[in-house]
């Protein structure tokens, strides 16, 4: 039923890019509909929520690196989402705006080592 709900909110949303993709990343987390590595396809599923939306439709930002780089706050932000709080969910939001910032720096990096 959640992952019905979810499916319905990406098909008719007008939210950005940024809240989309953080509450697929999570529902996909805390749901855990595949057992198995949900916290693979929770992320990849963020950012094809993020290219399909067009905040990075070259699929350039390794957004992942971000989630990374938080180290602890990435599960602290997860933990904060399950528990439904407005401000976990807003702490979550946060979260992955951030993890988006610090991806998009790591791509810019890695294209300035390229081109030397």
């Amino acid at each position: 039923m959640r992952l019905g709900a979810l499916a319905e909110l990406l098909a008719s949303s007008k939210a950005p890019a940024v809240v989309l993709g953080a509450i697929v990343h999570a529902e996909l987390v805390v749901l855990r509909p595949f057992g198995v590595a949900d916290g693979v396809v929770a992320r990849a599923a963020e950012r094809l929520t993020l290219i399909e939306h067009g905040l990075d439709p070259k699929s350039l930002v390794v957004v992942e690196v971000g989630h990374l780089e938080a180290g602890a706050g990435y599960v602290e932000g997860l933990r904060g989402y399950s528990g439904g709080t407005r401000d976990g969910v807003v702490g979550w939001v946060a979260h992955c705006a951030e993890a988006i910032v610090l991806g998009a720096r790591e791509t810019t990096a890695i294209c300035e080592a390229l081109s030397r």
